[in-house]
Formats: C-alpha cells, structure tokens, sequence
C-alpha cells in the first residue's frame, strides 16, 4: 500500500522516483470489520496497522496496513492496473492519525489533520474530474490516457499560482471554477 501524504509520494504528475509503502496482510478473509462495535473491539487500540475493510469492494473480508512493515521501492516497479482501491479522503485522515499515534505515541485529533488535508482533497477531487473527462472523450482509461491526462491537470494547476490558491482557502472556489472550465474547453461537456 502506497504510504505517506499525498503530495510526499508525488513529483509533478506522476510518482517521485521512490515511494513509500506497507505491507498489507489479510485480518479476516470473511467478516468485514467495520462499524462502531468493530471499532471499538478491534481498532480502537490497535494503532500499529489501519484498517482496511472490504479492500476488494465485496462485500467480505478485511485487511490490515501494517505499519512495521515499511519499505522504500522504485514507484517504476507499481504497475497501475494492479492498483486494488483508494483511501476515501476520510480513510487518508484515519491513516495520517494512525501513523502519528504509531510513529510518536501521540494521538492527534482528526479535527485538527482536516484543515491541512481540505486543499489535498480539492486537489485530488479536481485531478478525478480532469482525467475522468479525459477518458470520456478518448473512449479510453490506458496508462498513456491517464498520464496524459494528469499532466495536463499538473500544468494547469501549477500555472498562474492555481495551486498556492487553493491552499489560501480563499481563493479555492476560483480555481475550482477555472479548473472546470478548462476541462469542458478541452473534453467538451460531460454527462
């Protein structure tokens, strides 16, 4: 599992050359642990792994992250069709937190992760849009579509200072906007 924040594991539009990953181990192969109560049985003390309910999206089954299990590997060597699922933005801040208690014994409240993950997130969620719009129009979801296609969202972003305003908090709303505009000038309207 690919491990740290976003921008950490990023170099322009693609991977930086190594990334960091966790191993991931097969907790129950059949019940899906999630819930208050599995919380609260089987998470709430455990912050040497994250949880991963459901992983394959099943309906069964659950994995854990092991945070022991830590390793540097050439982000040449992830192939993305072997890509298995992504972290909800909510899962991102459960694994931040995790991470902070397991790396320093110190449990960081999530209201206080989420104001400097909200940028990430709007980043990410208009990086989705850009490259779903991309492969609408191109009939097509290859590696080379979706490269193209985050490169193209990287150099939007990177320009005119898009990016640092989608950090001020104030300006967020017009990037969102531009960025939305540039996807329908480009791959027409969606759906």
């Amino acid at each position: 599992m690919l491990f740290l924040h976003p921008c950490t594991m990023r170099q322009g539009a693609g991977l930086a050359p190594e990334v960091t990953v966790i191993g991931v181990k097969v907790k129950s192969a059949k019940k899906v642990m999630t819930g208050p109560e599995a919380w609260e049985r089987h998470w709430s003390n455990s912050f040497s792994v994250m949880p991963l309910p459901d992983m394959y999206n099943q309906g069964k089954g659950t994995h854990v992250a092991e945070f022991m299990k830590m390793a540097t590997v050439s982000s040449s060597a992830l192939v993305r069709d072997n890509r298995i699922s992504t972290l909800s933005p909510e899962g991102r801040l459960h694994l931040l937190q995790r991470a902070f208690h397991h790396f320093s014994r110190t449990i960081v409240p999530l209201r206080d992760i989420r104001p400097s993950m909200r940028p990430v997130e709007r980043e990410i969620e208009l990086q989705t849009d850009w490259v779903e719009a991309c492969c609408e129009q191109q009939a097509s979801e290859s590696d080379e579509v979706i490269a193209e296609a985050e490169r193209a969202f990287n150099d939007f972003v990177s320009a005119d200072g898009r990016r640092e305003q989608l950090r001020d908090g104030i300006s967020e709303f017009e990037v969102s906007r531009a960025v939305k505009k540039e996807i329908e000038m480009r791959y027409g309207g969606r759906d």
